[in-house]
């Protein structure tokens, strides 16, 4: 069966599309609080991080650390595989690998988003591919090397220029076939790229991840339009039983967002 969890930070800007802000701790107490069975932390340093403390706090508030967002690495401080300069892409690698650490000693998934970098950041977009794929060989080699599952997230051509649809997607993981680079799929990116949301889960199958839930409008689920019965519905006909992850704003209010969005969410698990 699928677990329900949710997104959080330390810090961002009030429009970035994550539920929870706040310490690591606080933030895994009020997820539990609100009844879910999980948490996605997104981090910039797993390595920086007290681990026998957050993992006290998860064992103690009875929930997982379903997954680890690596996103703040390129929004706060523009590190990703794809950079310029040999060092920041050196410490992308580093970082990428420290969340892997953590994620085989939580079993959470991690998350491959615009970690990878955008081609319009690269000062030689020919380089891109080339550099692109050192990053990625190496953070699958330590990923299997630990048997930690990385999920390659779909992102809309909005927010990223590179790799925006599912089958673009799949492409991907067939030059890099392993059983631990993934696809994770999003809700709101979904209804942006594709024409049909449940038909693109069948197509991907078993190559999913991890799943990130936003209504059409990236409000909470059951706030607009998206049909998450269809793609609910998909996802348990292909057999996922991973976690589904809340990734919206956080209008009107965390508390709301997350208890409106767990609501929603339940009647179609």
């Amino acid at each position: 069966m699928m677990k329900t969890s949710i997104t959080a930070i330390e810090s961002a800007s009030w429009h970035t599309p994550l539920v929870l802000r706040g310490d690591h701790i606080s933030c895994i107490r009020q997820a539990a609080r609100l009844g879910y069975e999980g948490i996605e932390l997104h981090l910039k340093d797993s390595d920086a991080l007290d681990r026998q403390t957050l993992c006290s706090a998860l064992k103690e508030n009875h929930i997982a650390l379903t997954s680890i967002g690596t996103g703040p690495s390129y929004s706060q401080e523009r590190i990703f595989f794809t950079h310029a300069e040999p060092e920041v892409r050196a410490e992308a690698i580093r970082r990428m690998k420290g969340h892997i650490r953590l994620g085989a000693e939580t079993g959470a998934v991690v998350i491959i988003g615009l970690m990878k970098g955008q081609k319009k950041d690269c000062a030689d977009p020919e380089k891109y591919g080339e550099y692109f794929k050192r990053g990625l060989e190496a953070c699958l080699a330590e990923a299997e090397r630990l048997k930690v599952t990385l999920a390659f997230e779909v992102i809309d051509r909005f927010e990223s220029d590179w790799l925006n649809t599912v089958d673009e997607g799949l492409a991907l993981l067939q030059e890099y076939p392993s059983e631990f680079l993934t696809l994770h799929l999003d809700t709101f990116h979904m209804n942006i790229e594709e024409a049909d949301c449940a038909e693109c889960i069948k197509r991907a199958g078993k190559k999913i991840g991890h799943v990130h839930v936003a209504d059409s409008d990236r409000w909470y689920p059951g706030h607009a339009h998206y049909d998450f019965a269809s793609t609910f519905a998909a996802l348990k006909e292909v057999g996922y039983e991973g976690a589904v992850a809340l990734e919206s704003f956080l209008y009107p209010d965390p508390e709301t967002a997350a208890r409106l969005a767990l609501e929603h969410i339940k009647t179609f698990l």
